[in-house]
């Protein structure tokens, strides 16, 4: 569901590009490994599953989702194109169909070893879509959060 507006529940998967580069991670969500990664494969963006960064090739840990590329991670932000998976939720979320749209990814303002800020960029339906996330500590967890949806 593009219209969601859901904190998040975050554990996550470390690529081996990690974190012996000194390079702030970006959080992620796919059940393996330490909160933050540097480069991930693949990041699940929203509480209840229904969105997910990958890419086309069908590689990664959650090999239908893809990989995202990331021609570009610095100290200070990172850039990187694939696919946002979404969710029809039709009938329900859990009986949907995922759905893959191509996805500009910016990573930026890192604050204690990690990025702080994520925009995704896409089309849904013919429309161009600008997500702005945020991401927190909510007690032991970390999570995103919307900072604003622009279709």
């Amino acid at each position: 569901m593009v219209s969601r507006i859901l904190p998040l529940t975050v554990a996550l998967v470390l690529s081996s590009a990690g974190a012996a580069e000194g390079l702030p991670g970006l959080l992620t969500q796919t059940g393996h490994g330490p909160p933050f990664a540097v480069r991930p494969a693949q990041v699940v963006y929203t509480g209840d599953g229904s969105g997910v960064l990958g890419g086309f090739t069908g590689k990664g840990p959650f090999s239908r989702f893809g990989r995202l590329s990331w021609p570009s991670w610095t100290d200070t932000q990172a850039q990187g194109s694939g696919a946002v998976w979404l969710d029809n939720c039709t009938p329900n979320c859990a009986q949907g169909t995922f759905h893959p749209y191509a996805s500009q990814v910016r990573a930026f303002a890192p604050h204690g070893g990690h990025f702080t800020r994520l925009t995704l960029r896409y089309s849904y339906k013919g429309k161009p879509v600008v997500e702005r996330l945020g991401i927190a500590r909510f007690g032991v967890d970390y999570s995103y959060y919307t900072i604003g949806f622009k279709p």
